[in-house]
């Protein structure tokens, strides 16, 4: 059952980013916010898949890559780099904001669900640190090398470097995340399996999902048609 939900996720998530995408970069930004929030308030549920433990947050963290990767195929690298620095605010200000409301005293009649609150955001502090910390690191590094890749390939090779970047950036983030959202908390053996697991799913739905890429290159495509008919017209 997991393995289909986990599926229906990714299927979800996808078309998430690609209809932000057909609304241009506000709605890419806000896809970007969406899913780090998502892994900042569910991401430490740890979860099964075919016999072995990870958490949540991983095609929601893979989502944010591939929402960057439209970004910067469309608009460049400084948008990139932008996407980078949205996300952290939009976390900070969501962690503080929980805890705030967390901390105000509830009326009796929701007192059970506040004690609920306290239980299921008591590690988004810890969760909110392991999201930046992994964020940056390996978001620059993304960036980074997909610019590279693309320079290197004369614009050639769009699922190539979206997946070697991937893979570079998913390491370091897998490194960083569960290292210091899950250590101490899960035994060394479970951990390694927690990181492993959860990079494989990364790697594995970006390896599918960078086709919608694509949909980019066919409208880039179909504008430049579009262009040159309406200069020929125009003579």
């Amino acid at each position: 059952m997991n393995e289909l939900l986990l599926a229906a996720t990714a299927g979800v998530s996808a078309l998430f980013v690609l209809t932000a995408w057909r609304f241009g970069k506000e709605r890419l930004y806000s896809a970007i916010i969406v899913f780090l929030i998502l892994i900042t308030a569910v991401g430490s549920k740890i979860v099964v898949y075919a016999g072995h433990s990870t958490n949540t947050g991983n095609i929601f963290y893979a989502s944010v890559f591939l929402a960057t990767y439209f970004l910067m195929e469309r608009y460049g690298k400084r948008e990139g780099i932008r996407s980078i620095w949205i996300g952290v605010v939009w976390v900070v200000f969501f962690s503080i904001l929980v805890q705030l409301t967390i901390a105000l005293t509830s009326s009796p009649a929701t007192q059970a669900l506040n004690d609920a609150f306290k239980v299921a955001f008591a590690p988004v502090s810890r969760l909110a640190l392991a999201s930046l910390l992994g964020y940056i690191a390996s978001q620059s590094l993304n960036v980074y090398l997909y610019i590279r890749l693309k320079e290197y390939f004369d614009g050639k090779r769009l699922w190539l470097r979206a997946n070697l970047s991937n893979i570079a950036a998913q390491a370091v983030d897998s490194l960083i995340f569960f290292i210091v959202a899950f250590a101490g908390a899960v035994v060394p053996a479970n951990l390694v399996d927690i990181i492993l697991t959860g990079f494989c799913i990364k790697v594995g739905y970006m390896a599918v999902a960078s086709l919608l890429l694509y949909f980019n290159r066919i409208e880039e495509e179909r504008d430049l048609r579009s262009s040159t008919i309406t200069l020929r017209y125009d003579r």
